[in-house]
Order: structure tokens, then sequence, then C-alpha cells
């Protein structure tokens, strides 16, 4: 027995808890937390599991379980030994979701700026053809040689160049503005690439992007096992149909997931559908978060 199994189980004597209480209170069943009084962490689902089991079991007794993996931190499983061996980046398949971002095109900025200059310029000509026609009709005419004068064939085709110029602006301030078509939003990109398949587990890396979104919904009667890295259980229980769990790991290392019945499990990550690698019920996903600063 490990000094670690050893003061959980003489904590929960000395507190009168049996095994089976424990298995109530914690919902992990019994022969997992036997196997932690006995220090056999290799008998777990899996090493995330491990950390995650222990905190539950010290806080269902009443230990702080802080200060007891400081304690013990050389008996306690590391979750990243399981990926030690992997190999490389540049040897895996990446699978890119969604297209690189673009910026807006930079004519969309400049259609409202065409409008506003458009409108300024019918709102100009239009106050000064009324300027013109109120000064034409207070003028007085000349009271000496009232006799008509007769204008030349040709000459009242002939507008002022300033009329002329005038008009130009007119037409062109009314003849339509092409709509330019903005561009679309694109979506996020990030990558999410499967490394291997160890036994029942298939292990991924998450790249490219801060955000670790993960919506899980049920169409069947499905146990669920949802742990982050830093050894926190965030669910171990049956779930049934209809159900939905939602949790945003963004910032977390990493998370494992096990599914005992996946065939009725629809998984999201980050809003895309998650393939399953495996064709079998029960089966985990281990998801690390590859910071680009690392490589």
């Amino acid at each position: 027995m490990s000094e670690l199994g050893q003061r959980l189980r003489e904590t929960r004597e000395q507190k009168q808890i049996s095994l089976e209480d424990l298995q109530r209170t914690t919902k992990i069943q019994k022969r997992y937390l036997k196997a932690i009084e006995e220090g056999r962490f290799e008998t777990l689902p899996g090493l995330f599991y491990a950390r995650a089991f222990v905190k539950t079991y010290a806080e269902a007794v009443g230990i702080d379980h802080e200060q007891l993996f400081d304690e013990f931190k050389h008996e306690l499983p590391n979750p990243q030994k399981e990926i030690e061996d992997l190999p490389s980046r540049s040897e895996r398949s990446n699978r890119t979701k969604g297209p690189l971002p673009a910026d807006r095109s930079k004519a969309t900025s400049m259609f409202p700026m065409l409008i506003g200059l458009a409108f300024l310029i019918v709102v100009a000509v239009g106050i000064w053809l009324v300027v013109q026609r109120d000064s034409d009709e207070n003028a007085v005419p000349p009271e000496e040689d009232t006799a008509p004068v007769e204008a030349e064939v040709g000459e009242l085709d002939e507008l002022p160049e300033e009329t002329n110029d005038l008009r130009k602006e007119e037409d062109e301030a009314e003849a339509p503005v092409e709509e330019v078509e903005e561009a679309p939003i694109e979506e996020e990109h990030f990558n999410l690439a499967f490394v291997e398949t160890q036994g029942n587990t298939s292990y991924y890396e998450l790249s490219g992007t801060d955000r670790f979104d993960v919506v899980i919904r049920f169409n069947g009667t499905s146990y669920v096992g949802v742990t982050t890295a830093d050894g926190e259980s965030h669910f171990a229980d049956n779930a049934e149909e209809g159900d939905e769990l939602v949790y945003d790991f963004s910032g977390q290392e990493g998370a494992e997931f096990n599914f005992g019945a996946s065939q009725f499990v629809d998984f999201v990550i980050n809003g895309d559908p998650f393939e399953f690698a495996l064709d079998i019920p029960h089966q985990k996903v281990n998801i690390t978060v590859v910071n680009e600063t690392e490589e």
C-alpha cells in the first residue's frame, strides 16, 4: 500500500465511512476506490482519472486535495507521460477546420463616402439653381434699347461653359453608384490533429486557437467522464437521452472524455462535429492543447 493510499484509507476509517458509502458519494466505482488506497493507479481508466479520482476521494473524506497533491506528488502519476513518446508533429496529418480569416474589402469602406459626396453635390446644384432663378426674376430690364434682339440661329443651343459643367456634375451625382460586394466573414481557423490510438483511447492535439469549447449531446443513455489536465473531474455519471453538457476549457492544457456508449453521443469541438476514430461503444478521447509558441 502506498503512503498516499494509506493516508486516505486511515482518514476514511477514522470517520467510519465504508467504501460503499464513498462510492455513492463520489460516484466512483468501489474497485477504483480500493485501487487508489492500494496505490494501483495503473488499473484506473487513465492517468487523467488518477489525479481526478484522488481529488474527489480526498474532498469526500475532508482532506485538502491541494495539500495532499503537494505532499505526495512523488506518488501521483503525471498525465503528460502518456504522450511523451508521440511522433513529431511534422509526421502527423493535420486536419484544418475552416478557411483562413481575411480582411474586408477596402472598397467597402469607400461606399458610404461616395454616397455622402454625391448627396452634397446634388444639394449644392439645387441651391445654385434656386439662387439663379430668383436673380433672373428680380432683375430690372434696361429702359433703353427695348427693341428685341434677334439671336442668330444656333446661339440658343450653345450654353455657357459653367452651366454645362454643372449639368455634368449633376448627371454624375444622379448616376447610380455601383455597390461593392462585401467579402464574407470567414470562420475561425484551428487544427485538431489525430496523433494515435492506444487501446480504446484516441489522442489528438488542438492548435492554432486559444478557444476550447466542448458540447456533448446524448440521443441515448451513456456513461460519460469529463476530466481536465489539472486533475479536476467535471462529470462522472450516466447521461440520458436529451441531456447536453457544455464546457469552456479555454486556458486548460487538455482534457479527456470517457464515453461508455459513444454511439449515443454527438461530440462537438469549437463548433465542429467530432468524428470518433474507433467504431466501438466504450472509448476515450484525449485532447492536448498545443501552444504555437512552444514549437
